[in-house]
């Protein structure tokens, strides 16, 4: 029995390490090239297009309680972005402006699974 529940538990641990990595390559792909994610360098803060992921991460974690709500604020901001449903200060929205909408770039499911991801407070 004890053999059965360690075999179970090392493959639940797999599957989450495969989805997590997933994520992660996904979050870098569709968004690294505006939002700072990996490792931080002087090149990448001077082409720094957007928010970091961890402050958009910061922000919804403040703007709303449960996580379903925090995802479903992702998906619908990166699918219809508008000034007003920006949740940073005015001064980041003068140096950023508002993101152009991603629909047809990324899928729904995508950014849910990147939005989970990066409310973790993983790094990349």
């Amino acid at each position: 029995m004890k053999k059965i529940v360690s075999l179970f538990l090392f493959l639940a641990s797999l599957t989450m390490l495969f989805a997590s990595n997933e994520a992660e390559e996904l979050a870098v792909e569709k968004c690294g090239g505006c939002h700072l994610m990996g490792v931080v360098s002087k090149e990448k803060l001077k082409n720094m297009k957007a928010p970091p992921y961890w402050a958009i991460a910061k922000k919804a974690k403040e703007a709303y309680a449960n996580k379903e709500d925090k995802i479903n604020y992702i998906v619908d901001y990166t699918l219809n972005p508008t000034e007003e449903k920006m949740l940073f200060p005015v001064e980041t929205k003068k140096l950023f402006g508002v993101m152009p909408s991603q629909e047809g770039k990324v899928t729904e499911d995508e950014i849910k699974l990147i939005a989970e991801y990066i409310l973790e407070n993983k790094t990349f």
